[in-house]
């Protein structure tokens, strides 16, 4: 989902800092995996190509960027791309800013052009820019220990006064004081980070970074998060199809019943309004629209039951919150309505969570409305005293474009195959149909 990169000179400490940034991701992450990758790569013809013309030195900077975004681009649409569409985040030891400052700053063909040759490319969601001494880059690149990581580290220029061009090209391009005039003028860029102290100052600092920047949840630059969330969902719906006990357990013996989901709307915001006034917020979202509140439902709907490590995987990139904020809102949600059980039996050190059949029911509406749920924060801002009934229809009047549309459809005819979208028939009859359909929940 994400596309994060890892920039400076050469000897600055980009290996390590991928290391600990992919450590971070699969400790802390909710992504389907997280993949390290590099460029250029030295083990693909388009990269080889690269590396040998810098090598040899007889080639022209606009040669030498060409070879180097003609490798990227492939890398980026065959090996990147269909990583990030699955929920993968892929962190990428060089990138689109090595090639502005190392041919366009350093081999004086200019930010703007190599910008240009790379238009095609992938935008790096965030890039992490770590910065050293270049006296002390000398000196790592020069070590045994660096040279024998690469056998290609001889097509640098190893002296000081090089690296001293390639950090003040680095300083240029990062600081955005020589703008390209392309989207890569838009990517997130955190640093510099310096890695001539400690390494476990270093490691903190570049954690801190990626955590803020996860935190931000900001939308992926390459992907669309409601595709992404889907293709999750699917997989997990397909998985629960073939078992024997479906999502949701009963806590009392209650009949199914028949409702709509405004209603089923309706009665949980009233259940989670009461809720606040009997228990207080304790920190946890005071609307029941709050993204933190969907990711919760939504994911145990989801799985039915599990630990923080499955209730992370269910979420995936998209619905990701901390697991440290999870667990509050979890035992909040318990209180307040008939909806999550939190167990004291647990497996391992995690405490073992299950969802019941009401709080199923809410979840699987919530897995529907989550492409509009800011839409319908607003709504419910706006019109506080409205009834849930005329929701969607509000929601559509103030605007929803084909993309959401076509999610919220998607979403409708996976979950509730009852009310899937008739050949010919608009997307918004569809949704509103769905809305104000009487449909089974088992509570």
């Amino acid at each position: 989902m994400y596309l994060i990169t890892i920039e400076g000179g050469d000897g600055s400490g980009k290996g390590l800092a991928s290391r600990i940034i992919c450590e971070l991701l699969e400790r802390d992450g909710s992504f389907t995996s997280v993949d390290l990758t590099a460029e250029p790569r030295r083990k693909h013809p388009l990269g080889r190509a690269a590396i040998d013309a810098v090598k040899e030195k007889k080639h022209t900077p606009e040669h030498e960027a060409k070879l180097f975004a003609l490798d990227r681009l492939d890398h980026g649409l065959n090996w990147v791309l269909p990583r990030l569409r699955r929920g993968s985040v892929v962190v990428c030891d060089r990138n689109i800013h090595s090639s502005l400052v190392y041919q366009g700053v350093v081999g004086g063909l200019g930010v703007s052009k190599v910008g240009l040759l790379n238009s095609g490319a992938l935008v790096p969601d965030l890039c992490v820019w770590v910065d050293c001494d270049p006296e002390i880059a000398i000196k790592r690149i020069s070590s045994g220990s660096l040279r024998d990581a690469s056998e290609d580290k001889g097509e640098y220029f190893e002296t000081l006064e090089i690296q001293k061009k390639i950090r003040s090209g680095y300083e240029e391009v990062l600081s955005g004081r020589s703008p390209t005039g392309t989207p890569f003028d838009s990517t997130r860029v955190v640093g510099p980070i310096r890695n001539d102290s400690s390494k476990k100052k270093f490691t903190e600092n570049i954690a801190r970074a990626v955590k803020k920047f996860l935190r931000s949840s900001p939308l992926p630059r390459n992907t669309d998060v409601h595709d992404v969330d889907l293709q999750l969902i699917r997989k997990i719906t397909q998985w629960n199809s073939g078992q024997t006990v479906l999502p949701g357990f009963n806590s009392r013996s209650l009949p199914d019943t028949k409702t709509p989901p405004w209603k089923l709307m309706r009665d949980s915001e009233k259940t989670h309004r009461n809720g606040i006034q009997k228990f207080g917020s304790d920190k946890v979202p005071r609307g029941i629209h709050s993204r933190s509140i969907y990711a919760i439902m939504t994911s145990t709907s989801l799985i039915s039951a599990g630990d923080a490590n499955e209730l992370s995987s269910a979420m995936g990139p998209s619905r990701m919150v901390s697991r440290g904020h999870a667990s509050k809102v979890i035992r909040h949600l318990s209180k307040v309505g008939d909806w999550i059980r939190e167990s004291s039996a647990s497996r391992g050190d995690s405490m073992h969570y299950r969802i019941t059949k009401r709080g199923a029911s809410l979840g699987k509406v919530m897995l529907v409305l989550s492409p509009i749920r800011p839409k319908i924060r607003l709504w419910r801002s706006r019109f506080p005293r409205s009834s849930y009934k005329h929701m969607l229809q509000g929601i559509l009047k103030m605007g929803v474009d084909e993309p959401q549309l076509n999610s919220l459809s998607e979403r409708i005819d996976l979950l509730y195959p009852s009310v899937a979208r008739e050949s010919g028939q608009p997307l918004e009859e569809q949704i509103e149909n769905w809305w104000l359909s009487d449909l089974i929940h088992e509570f």
